[in-house]
């Protein structure tokens, strides 16, 4: 096998069926791959029947209970036949070349990290607060080799199973949203394992998200940015990255944890959306989503126990 696609899911819906689809639509002439779905507690029978047979491209199916990403990728990983691995989230519709365009890399050299792309669906676009928070396009310059570790989301991220097995794969002390994919980049910087950017290995993310369903993710994301910076020494160039470093917080208290900024932004905040003022509701939401991620950060930061010691 030359490649396993390793999806995590959670409740996926219609969405992980279309995702299914799109990897069964690649023109990927002479690669074998297959499908692994973790299915990580899932309660709505969205992973019922994806095993059925199929004459080009197999599915494995492997329910677990739900214990997060970092888990679930790697029982895939450790259940996975390919010698590369394709980590792609259950709401990624893969672009037909996306498998091509990373195992074109994956032949000429042994062990390699390959970032893909990731373009919000247009269709996604139906609510103020994914047109406010998608407003910008994404100007992130990414090296095409050598790529920040930083960069790396496993949304749509290939990697040589050695490699990936080498470094220990994805930390499990990630439990919730966030950082688990950059921090296992770090891991392969670290073992000299290149990292490379691939934009023609794109796919569309399909998920019209919520303010609110976002900001109980973002607040575990603060909560794991202590663990990673604690995992990692707390190295000060991590914590600044994280903006997170001890000489950032007073003035992050200030900002996200008094009333005195919140209180006009959620004043400000229903006016702007009935108006639908794109500019000043993405201000307003980038406020929400800091406040609650300080939230996480600083309740970690609160606490006795190291999970890094």
């Amino acid at each position: 096998m030359d490649l396993s696609v390793i999806i995590p899911t959670r409740n996926g819906g219609t969405t992980l069926r279309r995702t299914i689809e799109h990897l069964r639509r690649q023109d990927a002439p002479g690669t074998r791959f297959e499908i692994v779905v973790v299915d990580d507690g899932s309660t709505d029978g969205s992973t019922a029947g994806l095993d059925a047979p199929h004459d080009r491209v197999p599915v494995r199916i492997m329910p677990q209970r739900n214990e997060g990403r970092a888990v679930a990728r790697n029982r895939g990983a450790a259940e996975a036949r390919g010698r590369v691995l394709l980590f792609l989230d259950a709401d990624m519709w893969a672009q037909p070349g996306l498998i091509a365009a990373h195992m074109a890399h994956h032949r000429t050299v042994q062990a390699l990290g390959v970032q893909g792309r990731s373009i919000q669906h247009p269709d996604t676009l139906k609510t103020v607060y994914m047109r406010a928070t998608n407003l910008i396009p994404d100007l992130t310059i990414r090296r095409r080799r050598n790529l920040a570790p930083v960069h790396v989301i496993t949304r749509n991220f290939s990697v040589s199973a050695s490699a990936f097995k080498a470094v220990g794969g994805f930390d499990e002390g990630f439990v919730g949203y966030g950082w688990e994919d950059m921090e296992l980049g770090l891991r392969l910087r670290q073992a000299d394992v290149p990292l490379w950017y691939e934009p023609t290995a794109s796919a569309y993310h399909h998920h019209i998200q919520t303010l609110e369903e976002f900001l109980l993710k973002i607040r575990e994301a603060g909560a794991g940015a202590v663990y990673f910076w604690r995992r990692h020494d707390r190295a000060r160039w991590l914590g600044i990255f994280l903006e997170i470093a001890p000489v950032l917080l007073p003035l992050k208290w200030l900002v996200y944890r008094t009333r005195v900024f919140t209180s006009v932004v959620e004043a400000v905040r229903p006016w702007a959306e009935r108006r639908a003022l794109l500019p000043l509701c993405s201000e307003c939401y980038n406020h929400l989503i800091w406040r609650s991620y300080y939230d996480g950060v600083f309740a970690a930061l609160r606490s006795t126990i190291d999970p890094s010691a």
